[in-house]
């Protein structure tokens, strides 16, 4: 569905020229003639976005950005700003409010709906976190971001050697806390690492004269860069230039001659922007790191640690090592110190294991009291050294834990299994098959004594 637009002004022919604008641009509008008016839409109808008329009779447009972003519910709407009036105190007054542009009437046609764009893929791309299932995502989303904006990296981009010092001085007083760099658009489009890149790229016209805009798509295309925000500066009134940034990509236009206290405004915004949405993917990231693993343990839950096996045993060539390792009559211990103590055993057996797994074996846990060890290119007796080193750890030392005055002795037994045809790969449809022969195993294990290691081999042998 097109994004839906609030126009407010209280000039009937303003709102009807807009609204026609707008609707050859396939946007829905909502028409108020006043900032009273307007606030009452905005809760009924949450548009996407606001056009808004600085000067209203009963309230102004300043007063109106002010209640929104002061309101959790409309805190996060855009704002476009505008007036016949496009002196300094104005622009100023209005991006310090939380307008996110300032234009000036009669409105440039080409800019206005580059900037509806670039402002609205912003609001597509929030929504998304606010209507993920996961509400950790959401976190963030209640709060300003404001508070949170650092001393950003910012890399300004230059055409030539020239000219550098000079964009440097003029950054540097605009932003005296930024930890400024130059680099040269070949250098920006040759970074390999994101942790390379800046908060944000400052594009200068001679990088741009160099280069042309096409520089601003390569640096949103790949992957170093991607997630960094992206500022030109441009000479005045280069307004078509200006709307195909923002389609292109870019956060903001800075207009010469530099404005210190606007750029300001403009550059923080941006880095506010960059910063939030960091802390989103990197609470994604968590999330998604918090599904694959046990909470208890620390170690792979079951269901990662079936994935990976299937993955690994789909690609080695040089044999898989299966081992069941189970605790010795562990229900006992529920049963007599609580589960509590049972969780802390479980806690300090995981830790143990862990001191002899080499980098590429998977360790998970399998089960309540049973773990899953794979071991690729592990011949049979390197599984059964493992093995009963890891019985050994497990049973040598006692195990001090809440709900008992004396430490408590607990061993294991393991079962393994192995697929040993030295250069073919394991086939998928053999997991299982593996799994099931290093059950039998363990369970042979627990028949003949516990606290021992039995191969399949031997039991079927």
């Amino acid at each position: 569905m097109a994004g839906l637009i609030l126009i407010v002004d209280d000039l009937s022919l303003n709102r009807t020229v807009l609204c026609g604008k707008l609707a050859s641009a396939c946007y829905r509008t909502i028409t108020a003639n006043g900032g009273a008016a307007a606030l009452r839409l905005l809760h009924e109808h949450r548009p996407d976005l606001v056009l808004l008329d600085y000067h209203m009779p009963d309230m102004d447009g300043l007063a109106v950005c002010q209640a929104m972003r002061a309101d959790p519910v409309t805190r996060d709407i855009p704002v476009i700003l505008f007036s016949a009036n496009s002196n300094h105190e104005h622009r100023l007054g209005a991006l310090a409010a939380g307008a996110d542009d300032f234009m000036s009437k009669p409105l440039d046609e080409t800019y206005l709906l580059g900037r509806i764009r670039s402002l609205l893929r912003n609001v597509a791309r929030h929504n998304e976190w606010r209507d993920h299932p996961n509400t950790a995502l959401q976190t963030g989303l209640a709060e300003s971001a404001a508070p949170f904006i650092r001393n950003p990296r910012m890399s300004i981009v230059t055409g030539h050697a020239g000219t550098r010092q000079g964009w440097l001085s003029s950054m540097a007083a605009i932003w005296p806390e930024a930890r400024l760099d130059d680099i040269t658009v070949p250098a920006a489009l040759g970074l390999d690492d994101p942790r390379q890149a800046p908060d944000l790229f400052v594009i200068t016209p001679d990088a741009m004269a160099r280069s042309g805009l096409h520089v601003i798509a390569e640096l949103r295309s790949r992957t170093a860069t991607r997630h960094a925000e992206i500022c030109l500066i441009l000479p005045p009134d280069n307004r078509a230039d200006a709307a195909m940034a923002l389609d292109l990509g870019a956060a903001d236009i800075l207009m010469l001659p530099l404005d210190r206290a606007e750029a300001r405004l403009r550059l923080e915004k941006a880095v506010a922007q960059k910063l939030r949405s960091d802390a989103q993917r990197r609470t994604l990231e968590n999330q998604l790191g918090l599904a694959a693993f046990d909470p208890l343990t620390g170690l792979h839950n079951r269901s990662h640690g079936l994935a990976k096996l299937a993955h690994l045993v789909g690609q080695t060539e040089c044999g898989v090592a299966l081992l069941l390792i189970d605790l010795d009559r562990f229900k006992s211990i529920n049963d007599r110190h609580g589960h509590n103590a049972g969780d802390e055993i479980l806690r300090q057996v995981a830790h143990r294991m862990r001191q002899d797994l080499r980098h590429d074996d998977i360790l998970c846990r399998y089960g309540g009291e049973e773990f899953l060890l794979a071991m690729p290119e592990a011949s049979l007796s390197e599984a059964r050294q493992v093995a009963e080193r890891l019985c050994a750890r497990i049973g040598d030392l006692p195990y001090t834990v809440p709900g008992s005055e004396k430490p408590l002795h607990v061993t294991a037994s393991v079962g393994i299994s192995l697929h040993g045809h030295a250069q073919a790969p394991v086939q998928t449809d053999e997991l299982q098959r593996l799994i099931e022969a290093s059950d039998a195993a363990l369970r042979c294990a627990k028949q003949s004594g516990r606290n021992r290691v039995v191969s399949a081999q031997s039991v079927t042998a």
